[in-house]
Order: structure tokens, then sequence, then C-alpha cells
């Protein structure tokens, strides 16, 4: 992820605060929670914008880290509104999300800065490559490893979805957060809310698909668990040379427009992992 790219994500988020707070009723705490997370999250994007144009390391830390500071404020609000029941989770759970995700990518950005040796990031003015030559050498930092974000979901195989969200849904209370089928209509995938994670249903669709040889020899039960990255070729790229995902096949579709890679079973004993992202 280049500077570019962060920078247009972080803009996306501000406008999704934006609807956010927009949707906050308009009560003395809503008022209160729409003014400190306006101001909070909209400051962020401006903010790593500016240290584009940073005249040294130091400089461009400090910008960064005011950033920083904008989104886990930002994030603590977002949390707080689900806390105070003031927006349904279903309507906060992608922002929080991504608040989160965005604040691990500038924290890991920071903390590489604050150990590499000064040699290796000389400050702007003395440099004969371009600002933004050397800001986006920096967040290349970003690329070269990877971060397990969270636990994006534990995923259940059942035969029948419709027959689990009888007892998921209706007896243990788990709300429903998007129901899809992927990869060209062999597999229903079903998101339910955990309230710290997402509880998968997986059911196969047709007769042939791997996924029926397992519910017959193990029934219905827990099937992976997935964890979050932010991005699933990077991350690919480094399981594969640390021996722990195959060369191929290729990532699949996950929910919601999110790719999906199932990790080399023998590699980490015998453990079904999945990591899921963008």
């Amino acid at each position: 992820m280049n500077q570019e790219e962060l920078s247009k994500r972080l803009w996306c988020f501000a406008a999704r605060v934006g609807k956010v707070v927009d949707a906050l009723p308009d009560t003395r705490l809503g008022r209160h929670v729409a003014g400190q997370l306006v101001r909070s999250g909209t400051s962020s994007a401006p903010n790593y914008d500016e240290s584009g144009a940073a005249e040294s390391r130091a400089d461009f830390v400090h910008k960064l880290s005011i950033a920083l500071k904008e989104l886990r404020e930002t994030r603590g609000w977002l949390r707080f509104i689900v806390t105070a029941q003031l927006l349904p989770i279903d309507r906060m759970s992608d922002a929080v999300d991504e608040s989160q995700q965005l604040c691990r990518i500038l924290e890991k950005s920071l903390q590489t800065l604050r150990t590499t040796p000064e040699q290796e990031n000389p400050e702007l003015p003395n440099s004969n490559l371009r600002k933004s030559e050397i800001i986006d050498s920096r967040l290349k930092i970003l690329d070269s490893s990877f971060d397990f974000l969270a636990l994006d979901h534990l995923a259940i195989c059942v035969p029948s979805t419709e027959e689990a969200l009888k007892l998921w849904r209706d007896k243990l209370g788990f709300p429903v957060v998007c129901s899809e089928v992927v990869n060209a209509g062999v597999v229903r995938l079903t998101h339910l809310d955990l309230g710290n994670t997402h509880l998968q249903l997986v059911e196969p669709l047709t007769p042939d698909h791997p996924l029926q040889a397992w519910l017959a020899k193990n029934g219905p039960g827990l099937h992976h668990f997935c964890f979050k990255v932010d991005n699933v070729s990077a991350a690919q790229a480094e399981l594969i040379a640390a021996g722990l995902a195959p060369s191929t096949p290729p990532p699949h579709q996950g929910t919601q427009g999110k790719r999906a890679l199932f990790l080399t079973k023998a590699a980490t004993q015998g453990v079904q992992v999945e990591i899921t992202g963008q």
C-alpha cells in the first residue's frame, strides 16, 4: 500500500464517519458524540496528507502520530456508540473494523520508523530523492511484512443454513449480518454477529463440492477459523516463503467482496486456518 492508496482509504473512512454522525439520534448524548466524532473522524486524513510534506523524519513521525491519535479517538467513539446503543451494531461493525485496521497500519508504520536506524531513513532536505519517493519508500515497509489484525470469524460447516439459523439466530439470539452465495454458486456463506467476531455458516450447494465429503465424514461442526489481514496477496507471498501457504490455488472469494486464502493444513498442525482481507 503506497501513500496515495492509504490517503484515499483514510478519506473514505472520514466520509463513512460523517454518515455515522448524520445517523446519530438528536438527543443530548447523540449531539455530544456527534460533535466529538466529526472532529476526530475527519482529522486523520488531512493530518496524514500533511506528513507527505514533512521536512524531516522527526516531522514525518510527528504528523503521522497526530493522524494515529485522531484515529484512536475515533475508534473509541465508534465503540461507544455501540456500547451506548445509539446505533445498532450491524450499522457500526464495518466502521469499527475499518478504524481498527487503519490504526494497526499507522501503528506499524510508526513502529518501523522509530526503530529503523537514522541512516536508512535520511532527512528529506539532504536527500537526492523527491519527498514523495522518500515517503513512499517508508510506507513500502508496510508491504514487506504483514500482521494478523484480528479474528475475523469462526466457520461451521452445515448441510442446511436454514436449519442452523434455527439454533444460532433463533434460539441463541445471534443476529445475521449478511448471507450470500459465492464462488460461482457453489457455497453459501452466512455471517452472524457474536459481538467480538463473526460466526460463519458454510453450506455447500452442489453435490460434488469437497465439503459434502467433509460433512459426510464429520457431520456439522467447526471447520476453520479465519484471521483478518490488510492485504491477502502480500500476506500470501510471505506465507508461501515461510512454507505456511500453498502457491496454488489463488485466493478465493469470501463474503462482502473480500478475498480469502487457506493456509497449508500440514504446516499448522492439522488446524484449518484461513486469512481474509482485500
